[in-house]
């Protein structure tokens, strides 16, 4: 039976040995340099005059002329052979015994070509080839520091594809991924060669245009948008973009005002129904935009300082929901999902709250989920909490969805918002209390999840009456 090799798994820090010190050495030697994960413990010559030894001496790699030292080096976890003498390796893996990886000359200079390819992998987007989003924010933050020391313009844009998760579901991730490649060239071939295009994650693009005043970097962005409309004509599924304008120093002397303000006319394009762009200017303030739970919860918290009403009633909802979700026996992290969603539902109001006068109440939930949207964790509670005001029959807002398009998250803060509204002059709710503003919920046919609503009420017909609910 043939004996089955099981690749080694590295530690975090590979400690590699060379042998051999051409060409191929100093280049991979160059490669390498200062990389965290790789360290060289030492480079046998074994040809006097080697191109590489100058280089490995510079970077302080110890330089043999026997390559057999290798063996008394126990933490050595790869040994690169690099002179293509096949006779090294197998000796060398006859004396180690297995205790290193022995990769011949042609394995050594894959190795080699691999990691040249380490900074192009580090700052390229694999699918689009535009640049990640690291190199964008180092990119906007160079053009910031540029803008102030001499007093130049430049403009951003903030890109989202309308519509890809419906080619997604109607298509499947190939199509999606074909897409996003041809949504990426229009982008590219409408910029300079100066501008900056990146993928900034999902279906986000953005863009960097220096020495451009807002005008300009609006005429670019429908030029994109022109382009990114014919793609249908490619026999590729019909997509468009919203895209949003922001200008230094008029929006904003720091990234995260500029991405602010950029992400907000974005959100703008796509409220008056995507496919456009949108430059908004200081009389539609742009809500903060929230990077970690906790600061979102300073806010809910800090808002009850000023109106105690709005931070109870999102505790009661939050309590609420957490026993609906129990007799939808869910899993705990399930539960703790819905809880952190009805705390927040109501986070969109904080703008109302301050007398802007910018906003009609039917934005709230949108303005919330767009306050949340950099908060990983929580991807799956912003559908709840941008939802939670839909109503069954589809008479809801913002979206006016109906029945089950409504996340099912959503159909839950609802129900547990209309139930704390009912009982919020109650000082303790009991189960006979809770039963009975389930009763008068049901009347109004076609605003709860009937089958949510009925499904709470039975789990609640097994607790004694007067057992304490929430208080």
């Amino acid at each position: 039976m043939n004996k089955i090799s099981v690749p080694r798994v590295f530690k975090k820090r590979v400690k590699v040995f060379i042998v051999g010190g051409g060409r191929a050495c100093k280049s991979l030697l160059s490669a390498i340099h200062e990389d965290p994960f790789i360290e060289v413990l030492g480079l046998a010559e074994i040809y006097s005059g080697a191109e590489a030894v100058p280089l490995a001496r510079s970077m302080g790699i110890p330089v043999y002329e026997d390559y057999h030292r290798v063996v008394n080096f126990p933490e050595v976890d790869l040994v690169l052979n690099l002179t293509g003498e096949r006779r090294i390796g197998e000796e060398l893996s006859m004396r180690m015994r297995g205790r290193a990886e022995i990769v011949g000359a042609l394995g050594g200079r894959l190795l080699w070509s691999a990691l040249s390819w380490k900074e192009y992998l580090a700052t390229t987007d694999y699918l689009t080839g535009l640049y990640n989003a690291g190199v964008f924010h180092r990119s906007l933050r160079y053009e910031i520091e540029r803008g102030m020391r001499y007093n130049v313009l430049f403009s951003v844009l903030f890109m989202d594809v309308d519509n890809l998760k419906g080619v997604n579901d109607a298509y499947g991730h190939v199509v999606g991924d074909k897409v996003l490649k041809r949504v990426a060239q229009a982008i590219r071939s409408s910029l300079r060669g100066s501008d900056i295009a990146a993928r900034y994650g999902g279906d986000e693009f953005a863009a960097i245009l220096p020495d451009t005043l807002p005008d300009g970097a609006i005429r670019v962005a429908d030029r994109i948008r022109r382009q990114v409309e014919t793609i249908s004509k490619e026999g590729l599924p019909s997509v468009t973009l919203s895209i949003g304008v922001a200008a230094f120093p008029m929006d904003g002397e720091t990234s995260e005002e500029l991405m602010r303000r950029a992400d907000w006319g974005m959100y703008q394009a796509k409220k008056g129904g995507g496919n456009r762009v949108r430059y908004v200017k200081d009389e539609v303030p742009a809500p903060p935009i929230f990077q970690s739970v906790e600061d979102a919860i300073f806010l809910i918290s800090h808002r009850g300082e000023r109106d105690r009403y709005s931070r109870l009633h999102s505790e009661l909802v939050a309590k609420m929901s957490v026993e609906i979700g129990k007799a939808l026996n869910l899993s705990g992290d399930g539960i703790r999902l819905f809880e952190a969603a009805a705390i927040l539902h109501d986070i969109g109001k904080s703008e109302l709250a301050h007398g802007e006068g910018s906003w009609n109440y039917k934005e709230h939930p949108a303005i919330g989920a767009f306050m949340l949207r950099n908060i990983h964790v929580l991807s799956k509670a912003r559908p709840m909490i941008l939802f939670h005001h839909e109503r069954f029959d589809g008479s809801g807002f913002p979206k006016g969805l109906k029945g089950e398009q409504i996340p099912l998250g959503a159909r839950v803060i609802h129900l547990a918002d209309r139930i704390c509204r009912l009982l919020q002059e109650e000082s303790r709710w009991s189960v006979g209390k809770v039963i009975q503003a389930l009763d008068i919920i049901r009347k109004d046919q076609g605003d709860v999840d009937p089958h949510l609503l009925e499904l709470f009420r039975r789990s609640l017909e097994d607790r004694n009456p007067r057992e304490v609910v929430v208080e």
